[in-house]
């Protein structure tokens, strides 16, 4: 896998965005542009080559096409297909690319200087990646895709730094999924760690603090206590935000009413979810769902 390179000192310089959309089946033209192309997967999966390497882009994942190489869809995609897509160049169009090998370089030698340069100061694009923290490059996605469309007072200046902003979280999550972490990971920890993941996997369901200490034997006080020493989080607020993530993907990539999405996240009463939603956001969910509803959708 490549990797590219280019300074964060100045903002990148934005071309174009939308989100594609497509209810038939779908297979990807063939090009080759002088812009680099940034693609995230939201929906189904996308089937695409580069220089004849192909890749499939599914949900959780984005993938970086270089300016000067092909790429062309080889299979076509199952109907119901939703990415993200957007063309830019680097200011300057300077930028570098770094073999593997060269990254890990960087990346773990200790005490490289050039290392500490290279994660400071600028955009680090891996060729193709997994999504650790998915709402947020959505949610700054989105205000991308709002922008552009709206008829905004200096619209190319604003487009190029949430574009920059786009890509520096991406920068950042290649940096969290790459540079060694140093952890003193105990026992209590790892259990912990088991009980955030099935509540992810189960945060839809009637659940409770009480619920959720009877199932894995613990006090519902001490499992609270200790939930937030490992997570930041009391037991309670930590289920109630990874409900209200997942509520704001929906706002903002379904058509589902308010009452729907309450439903499918785990909330009884709708009047509680917008009570919390509006805590915790500081928006009511239809003021957050029409913060950013100019989008450009495309079906090829």
């Amino acid at each position: 896998m490549m990797y590219c390179i280019a300074k964060n000192k100045y903002p990148l310089k934005y071309f174009s965005c939308g989100k594609l959309i497509s209810d038939e089946p779908f297979l990807h033209l063939r090009r080759n542009l002088d812009t680099f192309v940034l693609l995230v997967g939201s929906k189904g999966t996308l089937y695409i080559a580069e220089d004849d390497q192909p890749y499939e882009l599914k949900p959780n994942q984005f993938m970086l096409l270089f300016p000067g190489h092909e790429h062309y869809g080889y299979r076509e995609s199952e109907p119901g297909l939703h990415y993200y897509w957007c063309h830019f160049q680097t200011c300057h169009n300077q930028y570098k690319f770094l073999t593997e090998q060269q990254m890990n370089q960087y990346l773990h030698i200790e005490k490289n200087t050039v290392a500490e340069s290279i994660l400071k100061t600028y955009y680090i694009l891996p060729q193709f990646g997994e999504i650790l923290i998915k709402n947020r490059i959505d949610l700054i996605f989105n205000q991308l895709l709002d922008l552009s469309n709206r008829n905004y007072y200096s619209k190319t200046i604003v487009t190029n730094y949430t574009l920059s902003l786009l890509l520096m979280e991406l920068s950042q999550n290649f940096i969290d999924t790459s540079t060694p972490k140093i952890q003193d990971i105990s026992n209590s920890n790892y259990k912990i760690a088991e009980i955030a993941e099935w509540i992810r996997v189960n945060y839809n369901t009637d659940l409770s603090v009480k619920k959720i200490a009877d199932k894995f034997g613990y006090n519902p006080d001490y499992l609270s206590l200790v939930f937030k020493k490992f997570t930041g989080y009391p037991l309670l607020k930590y289920l109630n935000r990874l409900k209200i993530s997942e509520a704001k993907q929906l706002l903002l990539n379904s058509s589902a009413n308010i009452k729907e999405i309450a439903n499918v996240t785990g909330f009884i009463d709708e009047k509680n979810f917008m009570k919390l939603f509006k805590k915790m956001e500081s928006l009511t969910p239809t003021q957050y769902r029409n913060t950013f509803f100019c989008k450009h959708f495309n079906k090829n």
